[in-house]
């Protein structure tokens, strides 16, 4: 026994001290003066001396007596009748109480057993050929059959015909060297309904003997709820690697969130310097606060965003830096996005997540910041590539204006045999070498611009003018300033809006004579005009500049420099238009580079028409010739 068992005694004290002396070493013997004191002093049985006592029946007993009627009552009784002689073998009547107590704890083991398997969420039971020989409590709460309804009944007639005959051929095949064995099958339930179950079943053996199956059924709904999950979670994630830039990500995750997750209250914000700006949110949010907020620095969404840990608050109204006290939510998942800022859920009731719901917005969380990664570098890879093509197009306009001056400088030498004219075929060739160098510079950094130092507007102005294809054209340069900026690319700055004046001007709409109150003199004029040239005009957009005859001015102010000529000029429309300007229109290079430039530097570009009806390009330094926004 795993315990010495006690044992009521009734009888006489003689007897008593008898057993006592005997097996006192091995049991103890506790004497009761009523039925009631079994209870109270924890006996296992009794020991009873003669008459059994009708108040003790119910108890598992041993009765020593040597009278017929005592003995035919006791035995109705259930309990145990040794003759008084027993008391001359103390081994015999030890192992008749030891028999009797091990009875009774049997008893109440499988007692304990039952109770125990009655609280078992899962289905436990075990069939023979004619039906159920044991099930627990929750096989009558699953499908609504009382204990006299499953007596009759076998497990198989629990199912449908199809699973019926899946389960009973799975049984009836099955070697015993294969058990157990899993099967998956909708149980009916008392709603009408069917639950997802998985049942594993075994042979039961009972002395050796194969009576029947035992097995125990798991309720696999949940498991199969997360399944279904995860594979709207991936297709969620597959949508978010092809959405559109930031926004789209944003959206495309809030609604996943949304649809898949159930999470109605949610939103994305994303990071702008010190504050997270809310990009995208599901229509509740909108409803139920109408102005989405912006998140500072003092808020719980900041502190995610900061530290990068995820946070989930029970009761968000607890949290000291909650943004606003008086919101109806009453708890809160804010995940961390990385770099790129947070995304929230909230819900109306207190402790309303649970870890499968924080387990799959995880999931979407680190889903969306991978695609908020992409779509970024995607967009620098856009940026490049926008990037290249400038370069193409710059070096396919740029160089070609010094190149054609050079070849036509060549030409004269050739034709006069004057040398001079190879100083500006060497010239032109230095630029061509400057603006590849520039270019490769751009290629390796990835800025618009270089190092900046002093350099004065009106030298560069007149370096850039040697390399264009001016044709009678006149430069004029008036009070010199000097500007913070990247030489070489204030050279190219210059070099095409010289080229733009030139190229989109025609005689008969120039101002032949420069203003008159203009400081300064002309930097050079090349072939003078003649009065054969009047009447001939240069279609917009050509590179015919022999004869264009405008006048061109450069000037500086306290705040940055312009150059203005007097051509066609543009309309108010056309010159909003041409700030916008792409590369690789067919509007042409020209202005776009010069914005570029300027951005480069940080200077402000406008377009504007000049004193004289043309074009004026005005670039806006501070004072101190830096960027607008520099000191």
């Amino acid at each position: 026994m795993s315990s010495a068992a006690r044992i009521g005694y009734v009888g006489d004290a003689g007897t008593l001290e008898t057993v006592e002396s005997d097996l006192g070493g091995r049991l103890t013997f506790v004497p009761l003066d009523s039925p009631g004191a079994v209870d109270s002093a924890g006996i296992d049985c009794l020991l009873c001396v003669d008459p059994l006592s009708k108040e003790y029946e119910a108890i598992p007993s041993v009765v020593l007596t040597d009278t017929e009627t005592i003995v035919n009552d006791a035995r109705r009784s259930g309990a145990r009748v040794l003759p008084k002689n027993t008391l001359d073998c103390p081994e015999i009547l030890l192992a008749q109480i030891e028999a009797t107590v091990g009875a009774r704890r049997s008893s109440i083991d499988t007692d304990r057993t039952s109770a125990i398997m009655d609280t078992v969420e899962d289905v436990i039971y075990a069939f023979d050929e004619d039906g159920f020989l044991y099930w627990n409590r929750r096989v009558s709460e699953i499908t609504g059959l009382d204990d006299d309804e499953l007596g009759s009944t076998h497990p198989f007639e629990l199912f449908s015909g199809e699973d019926a005959e899946r389960l009973s051929s799975t049984i009836n095949d099955c070697e015993p060297i294969r058990l157990p064995f899993t099967i998956e099958m909708a149980l009916p339930a008392s709603n009408g309904g069917a639950v997802p179950y998985e049942f594993t079943n075994s042979l039961l053996v009972e002395d050796e003997t194969t009576i029947g199956i035992c097995g125990i059924g798991r309720d696999v709904s949940e498991y199969k709820d997360t399944l279904r999950t995860l594979e709207r979670l991936l297709e969620g994630t597959r949508d978010l690697m092809a959405a559109e830039g930031q926004i789209g990500v944003a959206e495309t995750a809030v609604s996943a969130a949304n649809e898949v997750l159930g999470l109605s209250h949610n939103g994305i914000c994303l990071a702008n310097e010190k504050r997270l700006e809310p990009i995208a949110y599901t229509d509740t949010v909108e409803t139920s606060l109408g102005t989405i907020p912006t998140l500072e620095t003092d808020s719980l969404a900041w502190e995610v965003f900061e530290s990068g840990e995820d946070r989930v608050y029970e009761r968000v109204h607890e949290q000291e830096r909650i943004h606003n006290p008086d919101t109806h939510l009453q708890s809160e998942m804010i995940f961390s996005l990385g770099e790129y800022g947070v995304l929230l859920a909230g819900s109306e009731e207190q402790s309303a997540f649970d870890d499968a719901d924080i387990y799959f917005a995880k999931l979407l969380a680190a889903a969306t910041e991978s695609a908020l990664d992409r779509a970024a570098k995607r967009t620098e890879l856009e940026r490049k590539n926008s990037q290249l093509e400038e370069f193409v197009g710059v070096v396919s306009h740029d160089v070609r204006n010094p190149l054609n001056v050079a070849e036509g400088s060549l030409e004269l030498a050739i034709q006069t045999g004057d040398d001079g004219h190879l100083e500006r075929v060497k010239e032109s060739h230095r630029r061509v070498n400057e603006i590849i160098d520039g270019l490769l510079v751009l290629a390796r950094e990835g800025n618009a611009v270089g190092e900046t130092r002093p350099v004065v507007v009106g030298t560069v102005a007149e370096e850039a003018w040697t390399t264009v294809e001016t044709g009678d054209a006149t430069l004029v340069i008036g009070e010199n300033r000097v500007v913070q900026a990247d030489r070489n690319r204030l050279r190219q700055l210059f070099e095409n809006a010289f080229r733009n004046s030139v190229e989109h001007s025609s005689t008969d709409s120039r101002n032949s004579s420069s203003s008159g109150d203009m400081r300064g003199s002309s930097a050079s004029a090349c072939k003078p005009e003649s009065p054969g040239d009047s009447g001939d005009s240069v279609e917009h957009g050509s590179t015919n500049t022999q004869d264009s005859g405008v006048t061109v001015i450069v000037e500086t102010s306290e705040n940055g420099f312009s150059i203005s000529d007097d051509g066609p000029g543009m309309s108010a429309d056309e010159r909003a238009a041409r700030l916008e300007t792409e590369f690789g229109t067919e509007d042409g290079f020209g202005l776009p580079i010069i914005r570029t430039i300027t951005e480069g530097h940080g200077w402000d570009l406008a377009l504007r028409e000049s004193d004289s009806g043309g074009l004026r390009i005005e670039i806006r330094t501070n004072e101190n010739g830096h960027g607008a926004g520099e000191q």
